[in-house]
């Protein structure tokens, strides 16, 4: 499992993620958010990407259902990533796309994008 959970404070999620994402940890966290949403919740979420290494190769990453129908309902997302994978997690996640606000932190600024993400 490439993902832990950290914390959960009412609609403040703090993920981590390490190594390569795979495809089932995706799902599993869409999953998380989709309960989260059905419960009238929109999330604002914290993702630390530490020794990120990238996605598993799939096809099936082109499925892109849970963010039409879904993804705006995501009130915010910080993400604390190292530079040179801004550009293609900006892709992924659909940044300038979607409703969803996002915005990048890099690593060591945690707590600005927990304020952020507050504000």
């Amino acid at each position: 499992m490439a993902y832990e959970i950290v914390e959960i404070k009412n609609e403040f999620i703090h993920f981590r993620i390490n190594g390569l994402m795979q495809l089932a940890d995706q799902l599993a966290l869409q999953q998380f958010a989709n309960d989260l949403i059905e419960q009238g919740m929109k999330p604002k979420l914290l993702v630390v990407a530490e020794h990120f290494q990238g996605w598993e190769k799939s096809e099936a990453w082109n499925d892109v259902e849970f963010m039409l129908h879904q993804g705006n309902e995501i009130a915010k997302m910080a993400i604390v990533t190292e530079a040179h994978w801004q550009d293609q997690i900006a892709m992924f996640t659909g940044k300038g796309f979607r409703a969803t606000e996002i915005e990048f932190f890099l690593p060591g600024s945690i707590a600005q994008a927990e304020q952020w993400l507050h504000a």
